[in-house]
């Protein structure tokens, strides 16, 4: 009878971190919704209505972003958080439906309308708010920061990304040029994230 040992790759009893999350039903790190209302522009072809959410470190371990200053006019604990307005993905594969006549014109005067404002402008992308030069901000396990966006930059075509990292002690030896890369994390923020009330006045705006 031929015997085979087989030894596993990892210890049998391999432990996780006994607590990482602060609270958790809910991601590390994520945006909670606060209010619509009216905001300073921070720039000439921005709406005067804006966004306000929360950016919460829901885990044991400070992250930082980047950040820039405010308007003198904005609350007193907002921050400029960076972040980047992304396309939101093409889906992938092909779905053919067969419409009734007015119904196939309804959706594509619905779709007609997706990139275009109320004075019938075509809308591209809009810019984000990612600069050269920013300070870091540090957001403490479980606490939050309020920040502010124009409802232009949540639309059903793009949605916001907020880099992040780490706040981990810094090493003092020398880089080891065998060794490369570095991970990349963002929070993704878009329409269908926000409350269904908070999508329908979004939509009147």
């Amino acid at each position: 009878m031929l015997r085979v040992a087989v030894t596993p790759l990892l210890p049998q009893s391999t432990k996780l971190p006994n607590k990482f999350l602060v609270d958790v039903n809910r991601p590390f790190v994520y945006l909670r919704f606060d209010h619509i209302g009216p905001g300073a522009p921070r720039s000439e072809d921005e709406p005067t209505s804006r966004i306000w959410v929360r950016l919460t470190n829901n885990c044991l371990i400070p992250i930082t972003v980047r950040a820039n200053g405010v308007p003198d006019e904005s609350p007193k604990d907002e921050v400029g958080v960076q972040y980047d307005v992304v396309a939101n993905p093409k889906p992938q594969g092909t779905v053919t439906l067969s419409l009734p006549s007015s119904a196939a014109d309804k959706s594509e005067k619905d779709k007609s309308t997706d990139t275009k404002d109320r004075q019938g402008k075509k809308q591209g992308v809009p810019r984000g708010y990612l600069f050269h030069v920013a300070s870091l901000i540090t957001i403490d396990p479980g606490e939050e920061i309020l920040f502010s966006l124009p409802v232009n930059h949540l639309n059903r075509n793009w949605h916001i990304e907020i880099p992040f990292n780490f706040e981990l002690p810094q090493g003092k030896s020398p880089r080891d040029p065998l060794n490369g890369g570095e991970p990349l994390m963002a929070v993704h923020y878009s329409l269908w994230d926000l409350p269904p009330k908070a999508q329908t006045d979004l939509a009147k705006k």
